[in-house]
Order: C-alpha cells, then sequence, then structure tokens
C-alpha cells in the first residue's frame, strides 16, 4: 500500500513544496520552503533531556497454569535501541520437571516472529520461575487479524503444545526514522483525507508541552514543529510504525487545562484509533 503517494505533485505551487516521500522509508532531508510566517512556527529549536526508557506495559499472564497443565507465562513487550523483546516468565506449578521448550507465532499484522530460538535453562523443576527473553523481528509473514496488534502463540514442551494470543503494545513497533521536514509534514498532513481523521482527548493529564515532547520522543514518536497560539502549546508529530504506515498529529495543549486534545491522521484509518491508547499510556505513566 502507497501510504504516502498519488496527490501530493498537486500541492506544488501552493505556501510551500512538498517533496516526494517514500512509501516504506523516512523522507530525504530537503530545504524548507515555506512562507506566510511558517519559518517561525517550524523553528524546533528545544533540546529537552530524554526520559531514561519507553512506556513498558505491566506484566500480564499471558497463559494461565489451569490451561496449560499447570505452565503458567507471563510477560511484556520492550523497545531498546531499535530492537524489539518478548520478556516472559515460565512458572512450572505442577509436580514434574519440564524440558523442551520451543515457541512458535502465527501470522501477524507486522510479521513479527522470533529471531532466535527460545532458550530457557531446563529442566524447569516444580515450583520453580525462569525469566527468558526473546528476539524479534518483523521480516515475517503478513496475514490481516483484527484486533491489528494481536499476537497468536503457540507453546511447546515435553507435557504438551499450548496457545495463547496477547497484545502489543504498538508503541514498541513505533521505528526511530519517523523524522520529517517540515513541508513534507504539511503537504502529506493536508493530503490525508478529513475522513481519515481522528479526534481524542487525554484527560486528567497535568504535563506541560516541554515533559509531553520528552515522553513521546523516547517512544519514538518524533516533534516535527511547536508552537504557541493564545496560550496554548502545539505540538507537530509524526511517527511510523514497522510495516511503513505513518501516522501525522497534533497535539494541543490548553493552558491551566488538567487535559490534552490529540489529532491523528492516517492513510489507513483503522490505525489511527490505536494512536490513543499509546498516547493515553505512555503520557499518564
Amino acid at each position: 500500500m502507497d501510504l504516502l503517494g498519488g496527490g501530493l505533485d498537486s500541492l506544488v505551487g501552493q505556501s510551500f513544496i512538498p517533496s516526494p516521500v517514500p512509501a516504506t522509508s523516512a523522507p530525504s532531508p530537503t530545504p524548507a520552503v515555506v512562507s506566510s510566517g511558517l519559518n517561525d512556527l517550524f523553528d524546533l529549536s528545544m533540546r529537552i533531556g530524554m526520559v531514561p526508557g519507553g512506556y513498558v506495559a505491566p506484566k500480564a499472564v499471558w497463559l494461565p497454569a489451569v490451561k496449560a497443565k499447570s505452565l503458567e507465562i507471563s510477560g511484556i513487550f520492550t523497545h531498546h535501541q531499535g530492537h524489539i523483546y518478548m520478556e516472559m516468565t515460565f512458572t512450572n506449578k505442577s509436580l514434574q520437571h519440564m524440558t523442551d521448550f520451543a515457541i512458535q507465532f502465527n501470522n501477524n499484522r507486522f510479521g513479527v516472529i522470533p529471531s532466535t530460538p527460545l532458550a530457557i535453562p531446563t529442566p524447569l523443576v516444580p515450583n520453580q520461575s525462569i525469566d527468558g527473553s526473546l528476539l524479534l523481528n518483523t521480516l515475517g509473514p503478513f496475514m490481516k487479524i483484527e484486533p491489528l496488534n494481536n499476537l497468536q502463540v503457540a507453546v511447546k514442551n515435553n507435557t504438551d503444545v499450548f496457545y495463547f494470543s496477547c497484545l502489543i503494545p504498538l508503541n514498541v513497533l513505533f521505528v526511530e526514522d519517523s523524522k520529517m521536514e517540515c513541508q513534507v509534514f504539511l503537504a502529506i498532513w493536508k493530503d490525508i483525507p478529513n475522513e481519515n481523521e481522528l479526534q481524542f482527548q487525554i484527560k486528567g493529564c497535568h504535563l506541560n508541552a516541554d515533559t509531553v515532547f520528552s515522553k513521546l520522543q523516547n517512544n519514538n514518536v518524533d516533534t516535527i514543529a511547536k508552537t504557541n497560539v493564545e496560550g496554548q502549546d502545539i505540538l507537530y508529530q509524526s511517527l511510523k510504525l514497522t510495516n511503513g504506515i505513518w501516522i501525522l498529529a497534533k497535539l494541543c495543549s490548553p493552558a491551566r487545562k488538567p487535559q490534552l486534545h490529540v489529532v491523528a491522521k492516517c492513510r489507513a484509518p483503522n490505525v489511527s484509533q490505536y494512536i490513543f491508547q499509546v498516547y493515553n499510556s505512555v503520557l499518564k505513566n
């Protein structure tokens, strides 16, 4: 799917000149050609210290022991230095040793597969818990599935094969190269149909614009520009998923109000609804 093409050429000759943007790679640097005061709007001079570590969802029990002959698996997903990990805890609640562990994923929306075999020190003796970290990549086959971040997993040991599903927090699927030039951002924003726009409120959020910038930047959401209109801070942001889909966002922080207003636009409108979950989780933790 060409997410950014077919329409940018028609914008040439307006107050800015967009550059061609590949569908699956970051835009090439282009000289800014912005008039009508937009140079000031897109002068992002702030340099804010990064918050250490991206957001990690709480650990969840993915496979209860009652459904897996006394094997319990809990876990989380993390993103660190460009790599995605599936961090799991295996607990043996049976009266026998467990050995010969292996794992396999069903085809999914993002082509997520293990990069290495599952390495669990065995035997896993009764009442013992062992932590394991599985490196993942997105080079596997794609398949349409709902919800789009659903991952179906099969785990084998010496007793049987067990199945479970879990949700990959979408922020671990954000890539590092989502920065784009301001005039390209403007062109794409205008070119995406209004019916693809999704608006939502994040209530009970007492963060200033600098903290919002840092939290989102640390989860690979790039801020293209920052401005202030009548006391309201506005951030223009871009992010890209591992399957090449871009999402653009405008985040408004009303003065003296504990809430944020976010407008998201994407060529694949069904993706935008998941952005609320990411923004809400990242900014409230």
